[in-house]
């Protein structure tokens, strides 16, 4: 987990997704998306025109064939979000998260990864990731497959 002090922010700093309704709204996309959780009501999070961006792959994809990606990655991890803390500026929403697991072979992973959301009437409208994509290939396989 990195320690905010270490990393040079006070507590104080920290928001938490549930002090701004679109910040929660990702949140609970995120949530969605952890072990365990239910995919439909993760996408009934997500507008129609949805857009997602990964550093991994560095293409946009539409909520259709983020759907196929979200299932891809469930059968081969099990993953978790620790919230480290988020901000808010209106409609977009950044969200500091640690994801941890391990894939169906038994390797762990722990890495930091960031979350950018763009909300719209209730809705997220598109999300960027950006994490490792070292960790990332060797954890989901190469972006797309």
């Amino acid at each position: 987990m990195i320690d905010r002090q270490r990393a040079g922010r006070q507590d104080d700093d920290v928001t938490t997704p549930f002090d701004d309704p679109q910040a929660e709204l990702a949140w609970m996309f995120l949530q969605c998306l952890s072990d365990g959780a239910d995919v439909d009501e993760c996408f009934g999070l997500l507008s129609d025109d949805f857009t997602y961006w990964s550093l991994q792959s560095r293409a946009s994809i539409d909520k259709a064939a983020m759907r196929r990606e979200v299932e891809r990655r469930k059968s081969r991890v099990e993953m978790n979000l620790d919230f480290i803390q988020c901000f808010n500026d209106g409609e977009c929403v950044v969200i500091e998260a640690v994801t941890d697991g391990e894939t169906a072979d038994g390797v762990r992973f722990d890495s930091p990864a960031v979350f950018i959301f763009e909300t719209r009437d209730g809705l997220i409208v598109s999300l960027r990731e950006y994490g490792d994509t070292q960790l990332a290939e060797q954890v989901f396989g190469p972006a797309g497959t």
